[in-house]
Protein backbone atom coordinates (compact mmCIF):
# COMPACT_ATOMS: atom_id res chain seq x y z
CA UNK A 1 0.00 0.00 0.00
CA UNK A 2 1.39 3.06 -1.15
CA UNK A 3 1.79 5.63 1.91
CA UNK A 4 -0.08 8.84 0.95
CA UNK A 5 -2.99 6.02 0.57
CA UNK A 6 -2.95 6.15 4.37
CA UNK A 7 -3.80 9.66 4.84
CA UNK A 8 -7.24 10.05 5.87
CA UNK A 9 -9.97 12.72 4.12
CA UNK A 10 -10.33 14.16 7.43
CA UNK A 11 -6.86 15.07 7.73
CA UNK A 12 -7.37 17.66 4.36
CA UNK A 13 -7.75 21.88 5.73
CA UNK A 14 -8.70 24.70 3.91
CA UNK A 15 -9.71 28.21 4.26
CA UNK A 16 -13.28 27.93 6.17
CA UNK A 17 -16.02 30.39 5.10
CA UNK A 18 -14.91 32.91 8.40
CA UNK A 19 -11.34 33.31 7.45
CA UNK A 20 -12.06 33.96 3.78
CA UNK A 21 -14.62 36.70 4.57
CA UNK A 22 -11.58 38.13 7.41
CA UNK A 23 -9.41 38.48 4.79
CA UNK A 24 -11.38 39.70 2.39
CA UNK A 25 -12.14 42.35 4.76
CA UNK A 26 -8.72 43.36 5.10
CA UNK A 27 -7.68 43.45 1.50
CA UNK A 28 -10.95 45.81 0.96
CA UNK A 29 -9.92 48.10 3.79
CA UNK A 30 -6.30 48.74 2.61
CA UNK A 31 -7.09 48.87 -1.01
CA UNK A 32 -9.79 51.58 0.24
CA UNK A 33 -7.33 53.34 2.32
CA UNK A 34 -4.86 53.33 -0.81
CA UNK A 35 -7.61 54.44 -3.26
CA UNK A 36 -8.39 57.24 -0.40
CA UNK A 37 -4.63 58.52 -0.28
CA UNK A 38 -4.50 57.95 -4.25
CA UNK A 39 -7.64 60.28 -4.46
CA UNK A 40 -6.35 63.26 -1.57
CA UNK A 41 -2.93 62.99 -3.78
CA UNK A 42 -4.62 63.77 -6.82
CA UNK A 43 -6.94 66.32 -5.53
CA UNK A 44 -3.99 68.58 -3.97
CA UNK A 45 -1.77 67.79 -7.16
CA UNK A 46 -4.90 69.11 -8.72
CA UNK A 47 -5.34 72.37 -6.79
CA UNK A 48 -1.18 73.21 -6.35
CA UNK A 49 -1.57 72.85 -10.53
CA UNK A 50 -4.54 75.35 -10.56
CA UNK A 51 -2.52 78.06 -8.22
CA UNK A 52 -0.01 77.47 -10.33
CA UNK A 53 -1.61 78.40 -13.58
CA UNK A 54 -3.41 81.13 -11.46
CA UNK A 55 -0.56 82.88 -10.69
CA UNK A 56 0.91 83.33 -13.86
CA UNK A 57 -2.10 84.47 -15.37
CA UNK A 58 -2.53 87.11 -12.84
CA UNK A 59 1.11 88.14 -12.96
CA UNK A 60 0.89 88.43 -16.63
CA UNK A 61 -2.14 90.56 -16.60
CA UNK A 62 -0.84 92.65 -13.63
CA UNK A 63 2.26 93.25 -15.77
CA UNK A 64 0.20 93.65 -18.85
CA UNK A 65 -1.73 96.71 -16.98
CA UNK A 66 0.87 98.25 -15.15
CA UNK A 67 3.14 98.59 -18.49
CA UNK A 68 -0.59 100.35 -20.04
CA UNK A 69 -0.31 102.71 -16.82
CA UNK A 70 3.42 103.47 -17.32
CA UNK A 71 2.44 104.31 -21.03
CA UNK A 72 -0.75 106.60 -20.00
CA UNK A 73 -1.01 110.33 -21.43
CA UNK A 74 1.84 109.46 -23.73
CA UNK A 75 2.10 111.19 -25.76
CA UNK A 76 1.17 114.41 -24.43
CA UNK A 77 -0.29 117.09 -25.97
CA UNK A 78 3.14 118.99 -24.66
CA UNK A 79 5.13 116.53 -27.23
CA UNK A 80 2.52 116.89 -29.86
CA UNK A 81 3.22 119.83 -32.34
CA UNK A 82 0.25 122.59 -31.58
CA UNK A 83 -0.85 122.98 -34.91
CA UNK A 84 -1.23 119.14 -35.57
CA UNK A 85 -2.49 118.97 -32.06
CA UNK A 86 -5.12 121.06 -32.83
CA UNK A 87 -5.77 119.22 -36.43
CA UNK A 88 -5.50 115.78 -35.18
CA UNK A 89 -6.67 115.55 -31.59
CA UNK A 90 -6.33 111.60 -31.70
CA UNK A 91 -2.56 112.70 -32.13
CA UNK A 92 -2.47 112.32 -28.39
CA UNK A 93 -3.58 111.11 -25.18
CA UNK A 94 -5.34 112.65 -22.56
CA UNK A 95 -4.01 110.18 -19.64
CA UNK A 96 -6.43 108.76 -17.09
CA UNK A 97 -10.17 109.31 -18.03
CA UNK A 98 -11.60 107.07 -15.48
CA UNK A 99 -10.51 105.48 -12.08
CA UNK A 100 -13.10 103.27 -10.00
CA UNK A 101 -12.85 100.54 -7.44
CA UNK A 102 -13.47 98.15 -10.07
CA UNK A 103 -12.84 99.70 -13.88
CA UNK A 104 -9.82 101.93 -15.20
CA UNK A 105 -9.55 103.68 -18.21
CA UNK A 106 -6.61 105.47 -19.67
CA UNK A 107 -5.22 106.47 -22.88
CA UNK A 108 -2.06 106.29 -24.57
CA UNK A 109 0.35 104.91 -27.05
CA UNK A 110 0.46 101.84 -24.99
CA UNK A 111 2.79 99.45 -27.83
CA UNK A 112 5.21 102.26 -29.21
CA UNK A 113 3.76 102.05 -32.62
CA UNK A 114 2.62 105.83 -32.64
CA UNK A 115 -1.07 104.71 -32.36
CA UNK A 116 -3.09 106.25 -29.44
CA UNK A 117 -5.16 103.82 -27.65
CA UNK A 118 -8.08 103.89 -25.07
CA UNK A 119 -7.74 100.82 -23.10
CA UNK A 120 -10.12 99.71 -20.48
CA UNK A 121 -9.76 96.98 -17.83
CA UNK A 122 -13.25 96.36 -16.11
CA UNK A 123 -14.52 93.80 -13.38
CA UNK A 124 -17.51 91.86 -14.43
CA UNK A 125 -20.17 92.40 -12.77
CA UNK A 126 -19.29 95.81 -11.91
CA UNK A 127 -19.12 95.97 -8.02
CA UNK A 128 -19.78 92.08 -7.60
CA UNK A 129 -21.00 89.81 -6.05
CA UNK A 130 -17.89 87.90 -7.08
CA UNK A 131 -16.36 85.98 -8.18
CA UNK A 132 -15.80 88.37 -11.47
CA UNK A 133 -13.85 88.69 -14.46
CA UNK A 134 -11.52 91.43 -14.66
CA UNK A 135 -10.94 91.90 -18.19
CA UNK A 136 -8.81 94.21 -20.55
CA UNK A 137 -9.98 96.01 -23.93
CA UNK A 138 -8.65 98.60 -26.19
CA UNK A 139 -9.64 100.56 -28.94
CA UNK A 140 -7.94 103.18 -31.00
CA UNK A 141 -8.56 106.70 -29.89
CA UNK A 142 -9.75 107.34 -33.68
CA UNK A 143 -12.67 105.05 -33.31
CA UNK A 144 -13.33 105.30 -30.00
CA UNK A 145 -14.14 108.85 -30.71
CA UNK A 146 -17.00 107.46 -33.82
CA UNK A 147 -17.91 105.91 -30.73
CA UNK A 148 -16.54 102.06 -31.37
CA UNK A 149 -16.08 99.96 -28.29
CA UNK A 150 -13.29 97.93 -26.88
CA UNK A 151 -12.00 94.69 -27.91
CA UNK A 152 -11.14 92.50 -25.11
CA UNK A 153 -8.31 89.83 -25.55
CA UNK A 154 -7.19 89.48 -21.90
CA UNK A 155 -8.65 88.66 -18.80
CA UNK A 156 -8.48 86.95 -15.42
CA UNK A 157 -11.53 84.52 -13.74
CA UNK A 158 -12.23 83.56 -10.14
CA UNK A 159 -11.72 87.18 -8.79
CA UNK A 160 -12.58 87.94 -5.43
CA UNK A 161 -12.44 91.17 -4.36
CA UNK A 162 -14.47 94.08 -6.25
CA UNK A 163 -12.15 97.02 -5.13
CA UNK A 164 -8.76 96.21 -7.59
CA UNK A 165 -7.21 99.82 -7.83
CA UNK A 166 -6.41 102.16 -5.44
CA UNK A 167 -5.48 105.75 -6.79
CA UNK A 168 -2.72 107.94 -4.96
CA UNK A 169 -1.94 111.84 -5.56
CA UNK A 170 1.82 113.44 -6.45
CA UNK A 171 2.40 113.22 -2.67
CA UNK A 172 1.31 109.69 -1.72
CA UNK A 173 -2.39 110.38 -0.38
CA UNK A 174 -4.81 108.12 -1.70
CA UNK A 175 -7.89 109.36 -3.87
CA UNK A 176 -11.31 108.62 -3.15
CA UNK A 177 -12.81 106.89 -6.02
CA UNK A 178 -14.35 107.31 -8.21
CA UNK A 179 -12.12 109.82 -8.88
CA UNK A 180 -13.18 113.40 -9.96
CA UNK A 181 -12.49 114.56 -13.07
CA UNK A 182 -10.70 117.23 -11.34
CA UNK A 183 -8.71 114.98 -9.51
CA UNK A 184 -7.45 112.99 -12.79
CA UNK A 185 -4.76 114.82 -14.01
CA UNK A 186 -3.04 115.01 -10.38
CA UNK A 187 -3.00 111.26 -10.25
CA UNK A 188 0.60 109.70 -10.26
CA UNK A 189 0.17 106.34 -9.13
CA UNK A 190 -2.51 103.22 -9.52
CA UNK A 191 -2.38 100.03 -7.48
CA UNK A 192 -3.62 97.15 -8.33
CA UNK A 193 -4.84 93.99 -6.31
CA UNK A 194 -6.02 90.51 -6.77
CA UNK A 195 -7.74 88.06 -4.79
CA UNK A 196 -8.14 84.93 -7.40
CA UNK A 197 -9.61 81.78 -6.37
CA UNK A 198 -8.66 78.16 -7.46
CA UNK A 199 -11.07 75.89 -9.13
CA UNK A 200 -10.49 72.95 -7.19
CA UNK A 201 -10.58 72.24 -3.27
CA UNK A 202 -8.18 71.58 -1.22
CA UNK A 203 -8.89 67.60 0.11
CA UNK A 204 -8.47 68.39 3.78
CA UNK A 205 -10.51 71.83 4.22
CA UNK A 206 -12.39 71.06 1.34
CA UNK A 207 -11.91 75.07 0.65
CA UNK A 208 -10.31 76.55 -2.65
CA UNK A 209 -7.30 78.68 -1.91
CA UNK A 210 -7.32 82.47 -2.93
CA UNK A 211 -4.08 83.84 -4.68
CA UNK A 212 -3.19 87.49 -3.11
CA UNK A 213 -1.13 89.77 -5.81
CA UNK A 214 -0.30 93.21 -5.67
CA UNK A 215 1.21 95.84 -7.63
CA UNK A 216 1.69 99.70 -8.00
CA UNK A 217 2.27 101.17 -11.29
CA UNK A 218 3.33 104.76 -11.65
CA UNK A 219 2.09 107.42 -14.43
CA UNK A 220 5.15 108.16 -16.39
CA UNK A 221 3.78 111.60 -18.59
Amino acid sequence: MRAFDLVHKGDEHGFSLLEMLVALGILMAVFGFVATGTMQLQHRANMEASKVDLTQEARSFLDQVSRDIRQTGFPSVRTVDPAMAAANPNSFAVGLIDVEPGKLVMEGDMDGSGQVSDVTVELIPAGGPCPCVLRRGSVTKAAAALGGAPAYYTEVTNVMNSNVFTAYFYDGTVVPLPALPADLPNIKNIGLTLNVQTTYADPIDHAPATITMASKAKINN
